[in-house]
């Protein structure tokens, strides 16, 4: 009996020490399950999530937004991009001025009002922003139907001309243009429209000239010369060239013979380039890596829009009418192209 007391006393403890060596493999299991988690959390929480503003889905700021946006999240480590449509570039500068988004894109001529203070920006100038890269020509395209007998600017004294959409980078500088062409808002019937209601307004017979300032071709006109017979208006290059004295970040543009359907001419106009803009605060490491993905990776944005071939790295620096920030700064000068 005692022999079997003996032996029922160690099976006991060997069951007891099994229970104990099993019940602690199971806390350092779950222990590092819990580490795993945390970590696969804070990797989580190191991925910084930052918006673009563009503009309107009809013109050629979304697209090219968009695609940049896809080159950053793609190449750029622990950074998701997204676009966001928007009224365009100056309802985007006064976002960026009130701390609402982390990059824009704005005309050159609309930012450098913005960060000196000029209208509409005269009540509370854009002092934070900073430039990361000149894209592509932003075209004014003075959009009218072929049977309408206008051929310049100048002839639009007394229609109903839609300006671009309250607040815009287009509103904006068609009024200068307009007023460089001796025609004020009081000549006309100034009728405020995103592109896309422009064009429809058009269609429509509503308005007699759409301004659609962006890239070329803009799917908008490109919408509107598939379906009725256009015309693109000329400006007078005697008067632009007076205007250009005073504004050195636009320039003369021509749009090419066939570039939409039915416009067989070359029509000369003005431009302003788009620019790719973040604010002061922005991590100078980030925008170095988002200035070199977008440069290194420039093709797949010429998959996304046309406009993406004429975005090119020895024209970043040009009619860069704001501050650079550091962060591109450094990048430009890796490769070469920013000289102190």
């Amino acid at each position: 009996m005692k022999k079997i007391g003996r032996m029922l006393a160690l099976v006991m403890l060997v069951i007891l020490f099994v229970v104990l060596v099993v019940g602690c493999g199971g806390q350092n299991t779950s222990s590092t399950n819990s580490e795993t988690k945390e970590e696969s959390t804070d990797k989580k929480e190191e991925v910084k999530r930052i918006s673009l503003a563009t503009g309107g889905t009809a013109g050629t700021y979304y697209p090219v937004g968009s695609g940049i946006t896809a080159i950053i999240t793609k190449y750029v480590d622990d950074i998701e991009a997204t676009a966001e449509s928007t009224g365009a570039s100056v309802a985007n500068l006064k976002m960026i001025r009130d701390g609402k988004i982390d990059m824009i894109l704005a005309a050159s001529n609309t930012a450098y009002a913005a960060y000196s203070g000029e209208q509409p920006f005269d009540d509370k100038p854009v002092g934070n922003i900073r430039g990361i890269a000149a894209l592509y020509p932003e075209i004014f395209q003075f959009v009218v139907l072929k049977d309408s007998g206008l051929e310049k600017v100048s002839d639009l004294k007394g229609k109903k001309v839609a300006v671009g959409a309250p607040g815009s980078g287009t509103e904006r500088t068609a009024k200068m243009l307009l007023k460089a062409h001796g025609i004020t808002y009081d000549d006309i019937e100034p009728q405020f429209l995103k592109f896309g209601e422009a064009i429809t307004a058009l269609k429509d017979r509503l308005i007699d000239c759409a301004i659609i300032g962006s890239g070329i071709p803009t799917s908008a006109v490109v919408d509107a010369s598939a379906s009725l017979d256009i015309n693109l208006l000329e400006v007078d290059k005697d008067v632009m060239d007076e205007f250009l004295k005073k504004v050195n970040f636009m320039r003369l543009e021509t749009i090419p013979e066939g570039t939409y359907n039915g416009v067989n001419k070359d029509v000369l106009t003005i431009a302003s380039p788009a620019l790719l803009i973040t604010h002061e605060k922005m991590d100078d490491e980030m925008v170095y890596g988002i200035t070199k993905a977008l440069f290194e990776h420039i093709d797949e944005l010429e998959r996304v829009h046309a406009q993406g071939k004429n975005i090119k790295l020895e024209n970043a620096l040009k009619a860069m009418s704001i501050p650079l920030h550091p962060g591109a700064e450094k990048y430009y000068k890796e490769v070469g192209l920013f000289v102190d």
